[in-house]
């Protein structure tokens, strides 16, 4: 990732350093002496919190966004920070997305579960009663039975521990009682004790802490992977919620543009109709009312998009009350309009170290390289250790006491020892595996320099956005001032009786027609451009960073969950105290561990008593 970024810096030379915007909207790279901070680095700011700038000249939607469109009895007046601790709060989507790191989080105990010491027992009894088949099994004499009857039974306990190694320890007791009618069994009714320590290791294949503990490190990797994508997702959805915020804003203000623009054509068609008979030609009365008629469609057409947004926004909250014909969510949140610049090379570095897809593909990568290192391994020949110390001990007369006794005095320390050597001729699916492996690895790799190449793109193209999008509004700006000042001619002519004729208010129609779509599209213009400052947060990767935005474990009676909360925002639910960023699963995934979540508890109770 450090070559491409190096590489991507090397061929942005014209587009590096902080950019300035003069009056006229002109944007240009600043020399030393015009920017104080040049050449330290930033991070796009939240735009929530900039400075809204001086209104757009003739921007009037602005300031009437807030009066109520409709005669819905319940008005919502919304902002994006109000929606985002909503969104945080009740978000359905989110709810389901938490869980998938609960899920991984899960593995990894599974997982690690796996070198847990265990307790284990084992009983048997066994009664037989066969013919002899020779005379050393039951006696010589006489007098000896010719069917051998024996009775045995067993109980063995003990503890064993899987070693990281590969390997096991396992440490036995056993304690029996056997009981023969043969002549040649001394004792009789006999005790047996025996005390057994062994140990299990594999010397090639499947030895060593890297490929046994490679499980657990696939399964955190992969948790902290889907942590990853799980920031990645709060993203996209708090993204789809500023989208929709922007396109209620943008569909409002295209019904107050088209009100003003049917109020101001019924005032021409009047002022033509009272003309009838005079110099209104064949057709010009119609032709003022098909303008009317078509500006009163789009505003049909505008509060269908109004009435889609508000759904949308619902939707995307999860929350029934935004939604609705009893409703009407105003927004009130004003855009910003004052340039906001922050250096490519910034924004590219942030995006490398930030971006929550070249977290997700290094992990990837990560596991990939264990799993080749773990495949590799098993092309080795089985070659096993087995190694076992042990005592034992009898008595007669089912004297456990003594038998066990027996076990440390009686005779001396047993010890055996082997090894087991498997050797596969051809390996052939273990090569395949491994071959499977380095192919995997050597993907991941490319693919991580598509994703480097992608983040550094998106942050190239943020960045070109924010800077073309302020110049677009800015221009558009100066565009509607011009319309305005043209339109302000042509009625100022009228009142002063110079204009009267149909073919002037004709012409005057044509006028107001083109003052709305020059008002349109300054409105489009400046939501663009507040959409291009939430993107350039996003390719920076900085959008919840900068709101304080961090993921949490809460204990629960029943189930833990995940709760995504704002610093200083308290939710309905808050059941923990606040936590550092320590405890936040988006910075530090091992946060999810349920000791941090059990210790989160305790002291939020403490604090609570």
């Amino acid at each position: 990732m450090q070559e491409e970024y190096r590489r991507f810096v090397s061929k942005a030379e014209g587009e590096l350093g902080p950019h300035v915007a003069d009056k006229d909207g002109n944007v240009t790279r600043a020399a030393r002496s015009d920017d104080p901070y040049y050449g330290v680095s930033r991070v796009p700011p939240k735009v929530e919190g900039l400075p809204i700038g001086k209104a757009s000249a003739g921007a009037y939607w602005e300031k009437a966004m807030t009066a109520r469109q409709s005669r819905k009895p319940k008005k919502i007046p919304v902002e994006i920070d109000q929606l985002l601790g909503q969104m945080l709060a009740t978000s359905n989507q989110l709810a389901a997305s938490s869980d998938i790191p609960m899920i991984r989080e899960a593995v990894v105990n599974e997982e690690e579960g796996r070198f847990s010491p265990y307790a284990f027992g084992e009983g048997s009894y066994k009664d037989t009663d066969t013919p002899r088949s020779s005379l050393l099994q039951t006696g010589t004499s006489s007098s000896s039975p010719t069917t051998l009857k024996e009775d045995e039974g067993s109980v063995e306990f003990g503890l064993g521990q899987p070693l990281i190694t590969g390997g096991e320890l396992r440490l036995s007791q056993r304690l029996g009682r056997r009981d023969s009618n043969s002549e040649f069994f001394v004792p009789k009714d006999q005790a047996d004790a025996k005390l057994r320590l062994e140990f299990k290791q594999p010397l090639l294949r499947g030895a060593g802490v890297e490929v046994n503990s490679a499980p657990m490190q696939l399964a955190r990797l992969e948790r902290d992977r889907s942590v990853a994508d799980f920031q990645r997702q709060i993203e996209d959805q708090f993204s789809e919620v500023v989208r929709a915020y922007w396109t209620l804003y943008a569909e409002r203000a295209r019904v107050l543009q088209r009100q003003r623009l049917v109020g101001e054509l019924q005032s021409v068609a009047g002022r033509i109709s009272a003309r009838k008979g005079l110099d209104t030609l064949t057709g010009e009365a119609e032709q003022a009312t098909a303008s009317i008629r078509s500006a009163e469609a789009s505003i049909i057409r505008a509060r269908t998009g109004a009435d889609n947004s508000q759904a949308r926004l619902s939707s995307l909250l999860s929350d029934k009350a935004l939604y609705g014909d009893e409703v009407e969510v105003i927004p009130t949140q004003r855009p910003a309009k004052k340039f906001i610049d922050v250096p490519l090379e910034d924004v590219a570095l942030l995006a490398v170290q930030n971006r929550p897809e070249l977290k997700a593909v290094a992990l990837q990568l990560r596991s990939a390289e264990l799993q080749e290192r773990v495949a590799k391994n098993n092309l080795l020949p089985d070659l096993d250790l087995f190694a076992g110390v042990s005592n034992d001990g009898l008595a007669g007369n089912n004297n456990y006491g003594d038998a066990w006794q027996g076990q440390w005095d009686q005779t001396d320390v047993d010890v055996d020892v082997g090894v087991r050597l498997k050797v596969p001729l051809g390996n052939t699916s273990e090569k395949a595996q491994h071959e499977r492996r380095r192919i995997e690895l050597r993907q991941l790799t490319s693919q991580m320099r598509n994703v480097s190449d992608t983040v550094l793109l998106e942050a190239q193209i943020a960045v070109r956005e924010v800077r073309s999008a302020y110049q677009e509004m800015k221009a558009r700006e100066a565009e509607l001032s011009a319309v305005s000042t043209e339109i302000g001619a042509l009625q100022a002519r009228s009142d002063e009786g110079l204009e009267s004729g149909s073919a002037f208010l004709a012409t005057l129609i044509s006028g107001l027609e083109d003052r709305t779509q020059a008002e349109e599209r300054l409105m489009e213009a400046t939501v663009t451009y507040n959409l291009a400052l939430y993107a350039l947060e996003r390719a920076a990767g900085t959008m919840l960073t900068v709101r304080g935005i961090q993921a949490t474990r809460i204990a629960s009676d029943d189930l833990d969950y995940i709760r995504v909360s704002r610093q200083g925002y308290v939710s309905k639910d808050a059941d923990a105290s606040p936590n550092g960023s320590d405890k936040n699963i988006l910075v530090n995934p091992q946060a999810i561990r349920k000791r941090d979540a059990q210790a989160e508890a305790q002291n939020a109770k403490t604090a609570q008593d």
